[in-house]
């Protein structure tokens, strides 16, 4: 049970420092992968590519951030791997920022899931905390010259086909595919904190939704 002492919330001074923070940190994130340092994913290959390469021979590139160990991710499976069917003309790929996950360990995961998507390593977490990603499965969208179109969730949690659901990515897509804004581009994110590397050790992690 909640006492009326803990209704009344943070302090002020507390409560407009949490809010600097997080206003702090949402402008920090890019407009575009071509601002600052060039940010690389590594293939499931071994192979390092740039995000502005990946993103720039089509009009759309998804990426999902994901992990092995989050039930928010395994839940999204089939919403997400159905994209490559319904998306063709886009590309679909996972990433992995998590601390306390291997590239090995992911691969193994995702093919015994049998996960459709390729999953891009993100070494140190470093394209996860430039773009603004803090959890799974949250979803980045770029387009052809290497533009963040959208930050979010697939959709708001109900099934496909529930009343009430609102497509979030689906409408983004659409829009950028057809040319227009009349989508949200942000949009709210729950799922599991992605791992940070403190002292040489992973942090915890959870699914808050």
């Amino acid at each position: 049970m909640v006492t009326s002492k803990h209704r009344m919330g943070l302090p002020l001074h507390l409560t407009l420092g949490i809010w600097l923070f997080l206003l702090a940190a949402c402008a920090s994130s890019p407009t575009s992968v071509h601002s600052g340092p060039a940010l690389t994913l590594t293939s499931p290959e071994g192979t390092r590519f740039t995000l502005a390469k990946l993103s720039s021979d089509r009009q759309a590139t998804v990426l999902v951030f994901w992990s092995a160990t989050c039930p928010c991710v395994r839940r999204y499976q089939e919403r997400v791997d159905s994209l490559l069917d319904r998306y063709p003309q886009v590309r679909v790929l996972g990433v992995s920022s998590n601390a306390g996950e291997s590239a090995a360990d992911v691969l193994r995961v995702a093919n015994e899931r049998r996960v459709r998507i390729p999953i891009y390593r993100d070494d140190g977490g470093e394209v996860a905390r430039a773009l603004g990603a803090r959890s799974t499965p949250t979803v980045v969208v770029l387009d052809a010259r290497g533009n963040v179109r959208f930050l979010g969730w697939l959709d708001n949690e109900r099934l496909p086909g529930d009343t009430g659901r609102q497509p979030w990515l689906d409408r983004a897509l659409q829009g950028i595919l057809d040319g227009h804004t009349d989508f949200s581009s942000r949009t709210p994110t729950y799922g599991c904190t992605i791992t940070r590397s403190l002292f040489g050790a992973p942090s915890s992690s959870c699914c808050s939704h």
